[in-house]
């Protein structure tokens, strides 16, 4: 059928000349255009869940770090005891219940949701002699951020670790060198806990972290001798049993005992007669003297030292009574002499003590904590009123001679109390951390 004739045909009947082709054109066309409305509508909706996702992410990074930044800051204040601008922790003895909140505001630690515990947990949070009071609360300190970088966060938490209202602390809980510090109850500086919160936009994060202070010096026996001992008379006094930090130094019920006294070397470098065995006491009895499993490295024990020293001196040093105390127990202190050290009158101190020399003690003279020597040690006194004393540990590499003509000598007594104290100097470091 020609061409012309089909289309008289189609107007005839009604239908538009080619209509079948037309109206397919027409579908597809509508499809397409639906096709392109609908991948419009969700590419749009695509880049505006992205772009929203994109910011909660970056929102929440921002709150990670503000929180981050708020972890760090009481780390570091908590360990710079030697800076009293910024440090927030405790001097002397720590106690259960010690704690701060740093806050960019005051007030800003009631939005911790456990603050309230504080007044049911049986410790004396505030430092003001009263438990449980109403509204008892850790203090609050500034933050120390400044400036237009400062990272926003709400506050704070730094607190001492307890169990069973005892401190959990961190060191050679065995006696035993050769053995990493652990956690426990009775030896070392108290583990620390930190809680910092994080906010930007809506978006908040808490992260949460326990730090500790590894031993800056383990001290497992009242005396630890690098060298050949040589004691003389029989007034002397080492004695491992543990002791009172304080005068009178009574031994404390139910603490085990140390050696005596550790020797480098075998014991037979230990020049003692039958009659000074009874001078000699700690854990096994009198004549309290083995052979230690370890050694000190002296020269990284001065290096560690030197970092967080209060007091350093070069060339040979005289303490007397006119010497200033260099610390105290409650504020114990690093003091080094690069050279021979003199100690007597009524001069004290506490901490640690580190003479990369040799170190003479006599006349009433009297540290607590750890006294470290490179060289000779020698203590000395003319009775019971002016013998030197050492109460924690006395750790030296060369020899020891304890001798007083007039039938006095020096006293060594170990006491964890003094021990713990010299460590808490160390500073504070991470030992785990999560976000919460």
């Amino acid at each position: 059928m020609k061409d012309g004739a089909r289309d008289r045909m189609d107007a005839r009947e009604g239908r538009a000349p080619g209509g079948a082709e037309s109206g397919n054109a027409l579908v597809i066309s509508l499809l397409v255009l639906m096709v392109l409305t609908s991948a419009g509508i969700t590419y749009v909706a695509i880049t505006k869940s992205e772009k929203l996702i994109s910011g909660n992410e970056m929102t929440g990074a921002q709150a990670f770090y503000a929180a981050e930044a708020g972890l760090t800051e009481g780390l570091h204040r908590a360990s710079s005891v030697t800076d009293s601008a910024i440090y927030i922790g405790e001097t002397g003895t720590p106690t259960p219940g010690w704690g701060r909140y740093i806050v960019l505001a005051n007030g800003a630690s009631a939005l911790d949701p456990d603050r309230g515990t504080l007044g049911t947990d049986g410790l004396d949070n505030d430092a003001d002699s009263f438990v449980d009071e109403p509204g008892e609360s850790y203090p609050e300190v500034a933050t120390k951020q400044t400036g237009p970088n400062a990272l926003a966060y709400p506050y704070v938490r730094v607190e001492y670790k307890t169990n069973a209202g005892q401190l959990v602390r961190f060191g050679d809980a065995d006696q035993n060198s050769i053995t990493p510090p652990i956690e426990n109850m009775t030896h070392g500086a108290p583990v620390l806990r930190i809680t910092a919160k994080g906010r930007r936009g809506s978006a908040a994060r808490l992260l949460e972290a326990e730090a500790v202070r590894f031993p800056l010096v383990d001290v497992t026996a009242a005396l630890w001798a690098g060298g050949p001992l040589k004691l003389n008379g029989n007034a002397f006094i080492i004695d491992g049993h543990d002791h009172e930090a304080n005068s009178p130094h009574d031994t404390i019920p139910g603490k085990p005992p140390v050696k005596g006294i550790l020797t480098k070397g075998p014991t037979s470098d230990l020049n003692i007669d039958a009659t000074q065995q009874n001078n000699v006491m700690g854990a096994g009895g009198v004549n309290s003297v083995e052979q230690s499993a370890y050694t000190y490295d002296f020269n990284q024990i001065w290096g560690q030292l030197s970092s967080i020293s209060d007091y350093t001196f070069s060339g040979d040093q005289t303490f007397d009574s006119g010497t200033p105390v260099y610390g105290t127990f409650a504020e114990p202190k690093v003091t080094l002499v690069k050279g021979n050290l003199k100690c007597n009158g009524t001069w004290e101190g506490s901490g640690i003590l580190m003479v990369d020399g040799s170190l003479e003690m006599g006349g009433g003279s009297t540290f607590k904590g750890i006294v470290i020597a490179t060289g000779d040690v020698k203590l000395t006194g003319g009775g019971p009123a002016d013998d030197a004393r050492i109460v924690g540990g006395i750790i030296f590499q060369s020899s020891l001679v304890g001798a007083s003509s007039q039938g006095g000598a020096g006293r060594v007594w170990y006491s964890s109390q003094a021990v713990n104290n010299a460590h808490t100097l160390g500073r504070y470091r991470l030992s785990w951390w999560r976000e919460g």
